[in-house]
């Protein structure tokens, strides 16, 4: 027995008063809605309605089945609904995994913005530089800075992120001239800790010019390796999203601008493109519009864009 038919058609016969309206109503043929009912009663193992030649009337279990199952068809259409409205408007709460110094210098500004332009969207922000599991995990989606991603994810391209060589204007006026990726043997160099090797990349004209570094300073943080060499430490690797303010205040400069180093892609990635909620679908239009490619942070710099 469809025990959920058969509720519907019970329901609906008490609400017509007679089984031929209800059959019309539903597209059901009258003996199948008779059907229906009597193997509810079956189920249930008491007669819900009393049935005459002229008229229809519940039985006092039938009267008692009765408002409880309108009551559960109304929550299940309400149910339907939320559901429905998720799916087509920008509503909920939106739970995202973000790179921590990603996320305070660019997303929260965007995500002020977009709450308030999608005020139904609570955003929950978790900063963190581990690539979280979106299902175990429940993120609805995350933001990942790589050229790895996960095959059985779905990736939405926001923007590359390069990387520039940058030092104070002291310190480069006190060392020697960097011209070619090999004078870096004969400066401080700071150094991001996940670097593998020790190896910054450079290519010029398709020829590798990569170079393994010595330093002075190493760091996790990049936030913390940007203020070093904005203090004159050294010479530092450093993403453009995270070196652009310093550079347009002054406090670092490009350097080797004539070599391309290290590029990822900045992707905003989820689960499942299948009934994609509005509020994921509207926050990633939402971060390619206002991010651009190239970025608006790389319009800061010196280096070509």
């Amino acid at each position: 027995m469809d025990r959920l038919t058969a509720i519907k058609v019970f329901v609906n016969v008490v609400e017509t008063g007679s089984f031929s309206a209800a059959s019309e109503k539903m597209e059901l043929s009258r003996a199948a809605a008779s059907k229906y009912v009597s193997q509810l009663e079956s189920h249930l193992g008491g007669r819900l309605l009393n049935r005459t030649t002229r008229r229809i009337s519940l039985t006092e279990s039938g009267r008692l089945y009765f408002e409880r199952c309108r009551e559960i068809l109304n929550n299940l259409e309400e149910a339907d609904g939320a559901v429905a409205g998720l799916a087509l408007e920008p509503r909920g709460i939106l739970r995202i995994s973000v790179p921590t110094n990603f996320a305070s210098l660019h997303l929260l500004p965007l995500v002020a913005r977009f709450t308030r332009d999608f005020p139904e969207v609570k955003v929950e922000m978790i900063c963190s530089d581990r690539a979280v599991d979106l299902v175990d995990e429940g993120y609805d989606l995350a933001v990942r800075i790589t050229n790895n991603v996960d095959p059985n994810l779905i990736a939405r391209r926001l923007a590359r992120c390069r990387h520039v060589i940058v030092a104070a204007p002291d310190y480069l006026a006190n060392k020697p001239v960097l011209k070619t990726p090999e004078d870096l043997k004969q400066h401080d160099c700071l150094l991001y800790a996940h670097t593998a090797g020790g190896v910054w990349p450079f290519t010029r004209d398709g020829v590798d010019y990569s170079v393994k570094v010595g330093h002075i300073f190493k760091s996790n943080n990049p936030e913390v390796l940007v203020e070093a060499a904005a203090s004159g430490m050294g010479v530092a690797m450093m993403p453009t999203f995270m070196a652009s303010d310093a550079i347009r205040r002054g406090a670092l400069k490009p350097v080797l601008e004539d070599y391309d180093t290290l590029e990822v892609q900045i992707y905003a990635v989820y689960a499942s493109r299948r009934f994609l909620p509005a509020k994921i679908r509207v926050f990633i239009d939402y971060l390619v519009e206002r991010i651009s490619d190239p970025p608006y942070w790389d319009y800061a710099l010196t280096v070509r864009i």
